[in-house]
């Protein structure tokens, strides 16, 4: 879809400035005064524009990060809500969720780091801090 697209504000550009350039020499096509092509190379390079811009937000959309579900999950940052041992509640991404503690026993307010998911359970590990 893409490429078709671009083919089409390909073609529109190369329309408008063929257009324009006649407009602008004075040179009539078909019958149509200068004017109106100079009316009609704007409004095709509005719409040239227009898919261009369409285009720019598809790749933008498909190039970015997912922020919902397990793959937004796994590997996010959160706050111990209870102790885990091994099981407790943790708060991520701004929600609650029920995680098992991968090793050991995490206390309440420890920073978690999000490994992996167990049906509904959050997999957690606790955050070494860097001295």
């Amino acid at each position: 879809m893409h490429p078709a697209l671009a083919f089409v504000a390909a073609i529109c550009l190369v329309i408008a400035g063929l257009l324009l350039c006649s407009a602008l020499q004075g040179v009539s096509y078909y019958g149509v005064a200068p004017e109106a092509q100079l009316a009609l190379a704007i409004i095709i390079i509005v719409i040239a524009l227009i898919i261009i811009w369409m285009i720019y937000k598809a790749a933008q959309a498909k190039l970015s990060k997912i922020k919902t579900g397990k793959e937004a999950l796994i590997g996010s940052r959160g706050v111990a809500v209870t102790d885990l041992n091994p099981k407790g509640e943790i708060r991520v991404l701004g929600e609650f969720w029920q995680a098992t503690a991968k090793e050991g026993e995490i206390k309440n307010g420890e920073k978690v780091e999000v490994v992996g998911m167990q049906g509904m359970f959050l997999v957690v590990k606790p955050v070494k801090e860097k001295a």
